[in-house]
């Protein structure tokens, strides 16, 4: 099966709402009735070009969820379980079980990914009341949460972890990209996953739905925000 390719990852986001719309008319209708009704969470770093598309197209506001993983200590390129924005843990039990790492090494690897939320929340001048905040976008709203594909899903898992906290009416999963394995295991936590390119192949990447793939720069995205209509900072 041939993989859909995407022009940019924000014309990825444009075609998700296209795509949403096709796909469930009713949504689409309430979100024309009502779009305060709704509100979208972009993954970055490339999770926000996604999701400025989209929510071009809906008229939706959005702001970001930074998901973190808790890294192993002696493989740091690997982690053995994910930290939200608001300090939302989720532990990968099997893979934590098979490491053999001690309490302490466990919890020094935690609280140095909250540190490392913390930085980010700083850079991105979110050192507000997020308690408050996460009430206000999140509670008796249906939400949207994007990132420029799935992989695993561990790190949506995460992001949806937290959402619920906040009492949502519904949560969707909009993505260009995920392998069916993953849309599997996802699906069973939300109300709808969107994802017009599932891919039920052994060896994935999210890199092989774009025509122009690259990891998403900081000043990138610090341009998106500055200059989107959408993006909700405060």
């Amino acid at each position: 099966m041939k993989s859909r390719q995407y022009e940019s990852r924000f014309k990825a986001g444009e075609f998700l709402a296209e795509f949403v719309k096709n796909e469930a008319k009713v949504l689409n209708n309430l979100i024309n009735q009502d779009s305060n009704h709704f509100f979208c969470f972009a993954i970055p770093n490339g999770g926000i070009s996604v999701t400025e598309g989209f929510c071009s197209k809906f008229n939706i506001k959005y702001d970001i969820l930074i998901v973190r993983k808790i890294k192993i200590p002696y493989n740091t390129e690997a982690g053995f379980g994910s930290v939200t924005t608001d300090g939302t843990i989720l532990i990968n039990e099997p893979l934590l079980n098979q490491l053999g790492l001690s309490e302490k090494a466990v919890e020094d690897s935690i609280d140095l990914t909250k540190q490392e939320i913390q930085d980010r929340l700083k850079f991105y001048n979110k050192e507000v009341n997020l308690e408050e905040l996460y009430k206000n976008n999140i509670q008796n709203k249906c939400i949207f949460i994007l990132d420029d594909g799935l992989a695993s899903g561990f790190t949506m898992l995460a992001a949806i972890k937290m959402i619920k906290k906040y009492n949502p009416i519904k949560i969707f999963i909009v993505v260009p990209t995920a392998p069916l394995r993953t849309v599997k295991r996802v699906v069973k936590e939300v109300d709808e996953i969107f994802c017009p390119n599932i891919r039920d192949v052994m060896w994935f990447a999210v890199a092989d739905a774009y025509k122009n793939w690259y990891d998403v720069p900081e000043n990138e995205v610090i341009e998106i925000l500055n200059n989107s209509q959408y993006y909700s900072n405060f």
